[in-house]
């Protein structure tokens, strides 16, 4: 009995370790513990780099901005460039829809006799073309807004103002002031020119105290040239 007893023993050990699981059972719906460092691996790299990607898209946003605000003061530079050089430029009571002439500083010839009455060294002895005003006496004006008017390009003279409508530092509006600062002055461009031949300009864009760039542009004491018109 007892020797009955032991085989039957064996012969289920025997059956137990050489019976075949299929597949399916032996298949483990788990996570492997390598599986399982590479996803605590990633989610760690993730958590790092969030903040650094958060400060980088906010550089990235207040470099655009700056960039507005230049390009704001560039498109205001080639505004005032557009005005005539000076409120004396043009003899309004003479010719108030004429062209901009050239204002005497000295080099215009006042000799009546003369092909080049008044030219200066430069210009062309031809109907259109750039000459000096008909009155030697006339002069620069005083830089500064005038007759409270905005045709000239000194009127435009104005103190630092604010580029953006909505400038409020919130979360609605743009993180900082940006401020434009224009200035006109006469120059003698180094010595080049006679000092109230040349006017410059320049724009200054700035955060607070911070300039962040300047722009410049010199305006001559040139005149103004007309075209040929036919009419049919």
């Amino acid at each position: 009995m007892v020797v009955s007893t032991l085989g039957s023993i064996a012969s289920s050990r025997e059956h137990f370790f050489t019976k075949k699981i299929p597949y399916a059972q032996a298949k483990r719906n788990a996570f492997s513990l390598i599986e399982l460092i590479f996803a605590i691996v990633v989610m760690g790299i993730t958590v790092v780099s969030l903040p650094v990607v958060m400060n980088s898209n906010d550089k990235g946003i207040s470099a655009t901005v700056i960039q507005e605000a230049i390009f704001g003061a560039s498109a205001e530079l080639n505004m005032i460039l557009s005005y005539r050089w000076d409120e004396n430029s043009l003899d309004e009571v003479v010719n108030p829809n004429g062209l901009s002439q050239v204002i005497e500083t000295g080099d215009c010839e006042n000799n009546a006799t003369l092909i080049n009455f008044r030219l200066r060294p430069g210009h062309i002895a031809q109907p259109l073309h750039r000459r000096c005003l008909d009155s030697n006496t006339t002069t620069v004006s005083v830089l500064g807004q005038d007759a409270n008017d905005l045709d000239d390009i000194d009127d435009a003279n104005t103190t630092a103002k604010s580029m953006f409508i909505n400038d409020a530092t919130t979360t609605t509006g743009y993180k900082t002031d940006y401020q434009s600062d224009l200035s006109i002055t006469y120059s003698n461009m180094g010595g080049l020119v006679n000092a109230n031949d040349a006017k410059l300009i320049e724009i200054t864009v700035k955060d607070g105290t911070t300039v962040i760039t300047k722009l410049r542009s010199y305006t001559l004491n040139i005149g103004e040239v007309d075209f040929y018109k036919k009419t049919y």
